[in-house]
């Protein structure tokens, strides 16, 4: 990041970096050096075009139609034509945050200099991320080959006047009237500036960068939480001492035995292994297998996706340096990150679930270690009161919809383009689903942390130093549940505590 906000040069954006200019509206330039390369690229397409140096999307039709000649007079119209009929959007708008990520990295993309994109349409992106100009984008209608087409192409429109786009968040408007308002001049989109703007992965990874970004709080916030109810179940702490890691030595394994034992330094409750317990419940004794699996996933869902952003997402390819020209470039294909994306999913959605499990196990009797049912508070009478009862039952029903949704998207190919591009990634439908489990286990780890909190109060314990903090923050949005009150207003204002204490955790899941 530049002293004037992020600078794009195509090959150093990072996961943080596009969560500031999709959320924090973080200022966005270009770096002097990528702006040379890319009007080098621009001119040399030119150039290329005035041969009549055959080149697909520019002296061709499009996909299936790429036996079909365009003439160079035809340029501009067939650019146009290509964001109009290729916005096929559909569904519900996409999330401001995941739209302004796309355009960032879709102009970090276009940055590398070897797209022959022009220096006008890049700019013309780049001045509506600053400008808070940001378009209406359908989520669906994307394969996640040949580029996320349709989105982008919605991305698009409002360069060409057209779409709809919001300013400053405001409401929805005619994209040319959000470009005019924003002092935005509609760039010309011609050369290759059309399929240069649509060819490439960036819904996929705008929203799967904001997931990894997401989730690496979520596990960080996940430990914490975890520990805070390993305190109120009195669990054993051989199972995340630094020899039991080392034992099986994953990465996250390792990281997740440290920070738990940085949170329980000093607990009360937490004891070696005694004659009367040798062993805690698997969702107590195995948070570091899965916890730190997720660590691991995370770890690879960044890495592969800061490749994914400072690469050359896109075809016809061009290199000024040695004159190649490809046509037959496979760089717009999204399997990389909807694998990985897949993956991602996965290992949230089990952190979810062994944070069900332990809701459960404080609610129950028979498994809370002398706790009362549910944890209705002594002071008032069970029956009439029903205590956290039907938080757990909310917990199940988000474990089930995580479950339904567990069908990885990446092998759903669907041949398009009248088989021209007949394997497709579905790498979209993938970061929606890393999206969707990083949002409901947030839920999920609330309703945990509501019960844990609870269950410290009905035992008269104070926390682990480590642990204070976190509870007296519980406390100080909710506070010891004595009488039944509404339940959901009280997971609501956890789950916002935890998103906004969550980053600034020592133990951030990279």
């Amino acid at each position: 990041m530049g002293e004037g906000g992020i600078i794009l040069n195509g090959r150093s954006l990072t996961l943080a970096e596009v969560a500031g200019i999709a959320r924090h509206r973080a200022p966005v330039s270009l770096d002097a050096v990528a702006r040379s390369a890319v009007a080098r690229s621009a001119d040399w397409l030119a150039e290329l075009i005035e041969r009549g140096h055959p080149i697909y999307g520019i002296t061709t039709g499009f996909g299936a139609l790429d036996g079909v000649s365009v003439t160079a007079e035809q340029n501009r119209a067939v650019q146009h034509s290509l964001l109009r009929s290729h916005a096929a959007g559909t569904g519900a708008p996409m999330a401001e945050d995941a739209v302004r990520a796309m355009m960032a990295i879709r102009a970090n993309v276009l940055a590398s200099g070897v797209t022959g994109v022009s220096p006008s349409a890049l700019d013309t992106l780049i001045a509506m991320l600053n400008a808070g100009v940001t378009p209406v984008v359908p989520e669906q209608g994307s394969v996640g080959a040949c580029g996320d087409l349709a989105p982008l192409a919605h991305m698009a429109l409002p360069m060409l006047g057209l779409g709809r786009a919001r300013l400053a968040d405001g409401d929805p408007e005619p994209g040319e009237a959000a470009m005019r308002r924003a002092g935005i001049a509609l760039p010309p989109i011609e050369g290759r500036d059309g399929i240069a703007l649509i060819n490439g992965t960036e819904q996929t990874t705008g929203i799967g960068c904001l997931a990894v970004h997401d989730a690496q709080a979520l596990i960080s916030a996940g430990e914490a939480v975890a520990a805070l109810t390993m305190e109120a179940l009195g669990a054993l702490d051989d199972s995340f001492d630094r020899r039991t890691a080392m034992w099986k030595p994953h990465p996250g394994q390792i990281a997740t035995s440290k920070a738990l034992a940085r949170l329980t330094e000093g607990s009360q409750a937490i004891r070696p292994p005694h004659p009367d317990r040798l062993r805690d419940a698997l969702s107590l004794r195995c948070i570091p297998q899965v916890m730190g699996a997720a660590r691991d996933a995370c770890a690879h869902a960044a890495a592969t996706l800061e490749i994914e952003i400072n690469s050359a997402n896109d075809n016809p390819l061009f290199d000024v340096a040695d004159g190649f020209v490809t046509s037959n470039s496979g760089n717009f294909h999204g399997q990389r990150a909807a694998d990985v994306l897949d993956y991602l999913a996965n290992a949230v959605s089990s952190v979810g679930v062994m944070s069900e499990r332990r809701s459960a196990r404080l609610v129950d009797p028979h498994h809370n270690g002398g706790l009362p049912a549910f944890l209705i508070n002594p002071a008032a009478p069970a029956g009439v009161n029903s205590g956290f009862m039907i938080a757990q039952y909310t917990a199940a029903s988000l474990v089930a919809e995580l479950r339904m949704r567990s069908v990885p998207a990446s092998i759903q190919s669907v041949p398009t383009g009248a088989n021209t591009e007949d394997h497709v990634p579905m790498g979209p439908l993938a970061a929606r689903r890393a999206s969707f489990a990083v949002e409901t286990a947030w839920t999920i780890l609330a309703i945990e942390a509501l019960l844990a909190a609870q269950a410290m109060d009905l035992r008269g314990l104070d926390p682990a130093p480590a642990l204070r903090p976190l509870y007296a923050a519980i406390r100080d949005q909710v506070p010891t549940m004595v009488e039944d009150r509404v339940v959901g207003d009280d997971i609501a204002a956890i789950r916002t505590l935890l998103l906004a204490i969550a980053p600034q955790l020592p133990d951030r899941g990279r």
